[in-house]
């Protein structure tokens, strides 16, 4: 693992088939609610609403089990909807339950798909948002150009990650707080994650290439605006 800004070891790409199968699924399921429970989802929802992402229909990419869309939700303008995208259906169905148990089943629609050929039509989203799955694309240009292309002209995006030159104490404390059979796969994430850098040469030449690169605490958050003609 890399020091906080020493030399930052070479990125190892991570599988992009997601976590598949109900066992995984739910673990997964116990450490972001986890996370929720100790408010560590505050940030991204916060940077997601200062983005003025607040209403309208919105997609999540790579969704999982569903906390930050239906945290986001829960604060958004009481006519949003959320369509919550993931390539692994056990993650859906523990995302759809976990819809239910927010009281939001009716404003929110989760969909089996992969990133890289949104099964969507062109400008059908208001807004887009992801976080901790963007190092999980096997090309992220094409999945964020997919995003863009379903976005309506001035629709706003927020895509947030972790980052793989996070500091060492970082680290050790995201670590300390997820489950002991959780950290090899938490390790391999920060090892496949990006650094700001690594982003800003993503986004070049793409239509994303206006989008401001933000380095925080735990990782990198991506806000932009697609462009009206």
């Amino acid at each position: 693992m890399a020091s906080a800004r020493g030399t930052v070891a070479a990125r190892v790409p991570e599988t992009d088939e997601g976590l598949q199968g109900d066992e995984l699924a739910l673990k997964y399921d116990e450490m972001q609610r986890h996370i929720r429970d100790n408010g560590w989802l505050e940030e991204k929802i916060e940077d997601i609403l200062k983005a003025e992402i607040d209403s309208g229909e919105v997609l999540e990419l790579g969704c999982g089990p569903g906390y930050l869309g239906l945290e986001w939700i829960t604060r958004a303008d009481a006519s949003a909807r959320l369509v919550g995208l993931d390539i692994s259906p056990a993650m859906l169905r523990r995302a759809s339950t976990n819809a239910d148990g927010y009281g939001v089943t009716g404003r929110c629609t989760y969909t089996c798909g992969t990133v890289l050929a949104l099964p969507f039509a062109d400008h059908r989203f208001d807004h887009a948002i992801s976080a901790s799955s963007l190092h999980e694309w096997a090309d992220p240009v094409t999945a964020l150009s997919e995003m863009h292309r379903v976005l309506r002209p001035g629709g706003r995006y927020c895509v947030s990650d972790l980052r793989r030159d996070v500091d060492r104490t970082t680290f050790q404390f995201m670590k300390a707080n997820i489950a002991a059979d959780m950290r090899p796969g938490f390790r391999t994430s920060i090892r496949s994650s990006y650094v700001k850098s690594e982003v800003e040469e993503i986004l070049r030449g793409t239509a994303l290439e206006t989008a401001v690169v933000t380095e925080v605490q735990m990782g990198i958050v991506i806000t932009g605006r697609k462009e009206v003609p």
